[in-house]
C-alpha cells in the first residue's frame, strides 16, 4: 500500500469516526451503517486503481480490470441501478480460480528433487548449517522459513519450487549470489527482492546478479490465498 493509499484510508477512518461521534451526541442522525454497506465497493475501485498505478504488466492489468469491474458491478447493485443476482458471481468465481490454478501448474516448472511440507505447521531452516539442494516446498496453512545464508551452496544451478496455499514462505538469499524469481499469484501476494505484487491473477519475475554466474538459484513461487517473500540479506 502506497503512502497515498494510506492517506485516503486514514481520511475515510477519520470521517467515519467524526460521524459516529456526532451521532452519539445527537448532533447528526446519519445512518453510517447504510452508507458503509452501500458504498463499500468503492474500496475495490480504489484497490484496482492503485494496482494500475503500480504498473500495467499483463497479469496486474487483468487483475486491476477485474477488481474495478467487480467494484462497479457491486456498487451499481447496491444503488439499485441494476438488478444483479450475486449468487451467479460466486457460482462462476471459484471454478475460474481453480482453472487459473491449474494453468499455473501446467505452465510452471516441473517438480525438482524431494518434497518438503509445512502442513498446518512450520518448517524452519534458519539456525543451523544445511545443504542446499533443488527441491519443492509446500506450505499449506503453515509456514516455511529458509535462510540460504546458512546453507552450504556449491557452484551450479538450483531450483526451488515454492507453493503457498493459505500459508506463507519466507526465503533469505545471499546478496552476492545470482537469484532469478518467477511466480504466479492467485488471490495472494509475493515480494520478490523488494518488489511487491498481488491480486486475483498476476505473474511476476525479478532477479539479482548476473544470469551467467557460476551459482544460480531459480525460485518459482506460486501463492494462492497466501504469501511468498524472497529478500536479499
Amino acid at each position: 500500500m502506497t503512502s497515498r493509499d494510506n492517506w485516503w484510508l486514514g481520511l475515510v477512518i477519520i470521517i467515519v469516526g467524526v460521524v459516529i461521534l456526532l451521532n452519539n451526541f445527537e448532533i447528526t442522525q446519519i445512518d453510517i451503517l447504510w452508507y458503509m454497506s452501500t458504498y463499500w465497493p468503492v474500496l475495490l475501485l480504489l484497490w484496482g486503481v492503485s494496482m494500475l498505478r503500480g504498473g500495467r504488466d499483463g497479469g496486474r492489468l487483468v487483475s486491476a480490470v477485474i477488481i474495478i469491474a467487480l467494484g462497479l458491478l457491486l456498487l451499481s447493485r447496491n444503488l439499485e441501478l441494476i438488478n444483479f443476482n450475486l449468487s451467479l458471481l460466486w457460482k462462476a468465481f471459484w471454478p475460474i480460480i481453480l482453472i487459473l490454478l491449474g494453468i499455473s501448474f501446467v505452465r510452471g516448472p516441473k517438480s525438482q528433487g524431494k518434497n518438503n511440507w509445512a502442513l498446518m505447521g512450520g518448517l524452519e531452516r534458519t539456525k543451523n548449517t544445511w545443504r542446499l539442494e533443488s527441491g519443492n516446498y509446500h506450505a499449506f496453512m503453515g509456514g516455511i522459513d529458509l535462510d540460504l545464508r546458512k546453507a552450504e551452496i556449491k557452484e551450479g544451478e538450483y531450483y526451488l519450487n515454492c507453493n503457498a496455499f493459505m500459508g506463507g514462505i519466507d526465503i533469505i538469499v545471499p546478496s552476492n549470489i545470482s537469484v532469478i524469481c518467477e511466480g504466479t499469484v492467485i488471490l495472494g501476494g509475493v515480494n520478490f527482492l523488494g518488489k511487491e505484487n498481488g491480486g486475483i491473477f498476476v505473474t511476476v519475475a525479478e532477479s539479482q546478479g548476473p544470469k551467467d554466474a557460476a551459482t544460480v538459484i531459480r525460485i518459482y513461487g506460486r501463492a494462492m490465498m497466501g504469501g511468498i517473500e524472497v529478500k536479499a540479506g
